[in-house]
């Protein structure tokens, strides 16, 4: 692993601006990029900033996390979108939905979860989110390293994310810990490449080895995207056929 970091002195400072661009924006990339860290070794210790603390999901949080979802995102990602497909999960466990709170308030999420179709070994993670204005403290670095360590605690040994190419600022700091990309299809390639140079210049993609990256198997990958589709639509048609509480 002490090769991921040596990443770092390629990767310019996050605080750039671009979250400004990115920040809602609602388009959905398919098939988007994948990044694997692949083990979970080296997590660097929690430091969140002054006024902000860490905990776990509590009943009654839906519609908090609806709400960074869907400035984070779009709304889309809204409090009953929460109790259809994450409430409901069979990767969902309190202590696996994380918050950061300023003040107690909630003010970004992420979800330690697994996926279908990825290895049980292989926690995913899922929505991080982070309120605009508290944007730009390195909150969501700090969702994703509690989502590591959660993971270990429950014994996996690697980590997933998938995310957009236009998001500059989170993808810099997944690198930064040790997260390396994965072809998804060989159509990839280039976008990976373009990408890493607006991160941090060619030199990035060349350490990443982007150009003899192996593409995944084109049966594997629609084989996981059709689980994932086909869970997804049954957790939110079990959610609608439910008997609704009065």
């Amino acid at each position: 692993m002490d090769d991921l970091y040596h990443i770092t002195g390629l990767l310019p400072g996050s605080g750039d601006g671009s979250r400004e661009e990115v920040h809602g924006r609602s388009d959905f990339q398919f098939p988007q990029l994948e990044l694997v860290r692949p083990d979970l070794e080296g997590l660097p210790a929690i430091r969140l900033p002054p006024g902000y603390t860490l905990r776990s999901y509590q009943p009654g949080d839906e519609e908090a996390w609806g709400g960074i979802m869907t400035e984070a995102f779009n709304p889309y990602w809204n409090a009953e979108r929460f109790r259809k497909l994450l409430l409901a999960h069979f990767g969902f466990r309190a202590e696996r939905l994380l918050f950061v709170c300023r003040g107690g308030t909630p003010v970004g999420s992420a979800a330690a979860f697994q996926w279908p179709g990825v290895p049980r070994f292989r926690g995913y993670i899922h929505m991080v989110g982070v309120k605009k204005a508290d944007c730009g403290r390195g909150l969501g670095y700090w969702l994703t390293v509690a989502c590591l360590a959660r993971f270990r605690e429950d014994g996996f040994s690697q980590a997933m994310l998938q995310t957009e190419d236009f998001r500059l600022p989170a993808l810099k700091h997944y690198l930064r810990l040790g997260f390396r990309p994965v072809l998804v299809q060989e159509e990839q390639r280039e976008r990976w490449v373009q990408t890493l140079r607006r991160i941090g210049g060619p030199e990035l993609a060349e350490k990443l080895s982007i150009s003899s990256l192996p593409a995944m198997n084109r049966l594997a990958f629609w084989w996981r995207t059709m689980l994932v589709v086909n869970y997804l639509n049954w957790l939110a048609l079990k959610s609608d056929l439910a008997p609704r509480r009065k």
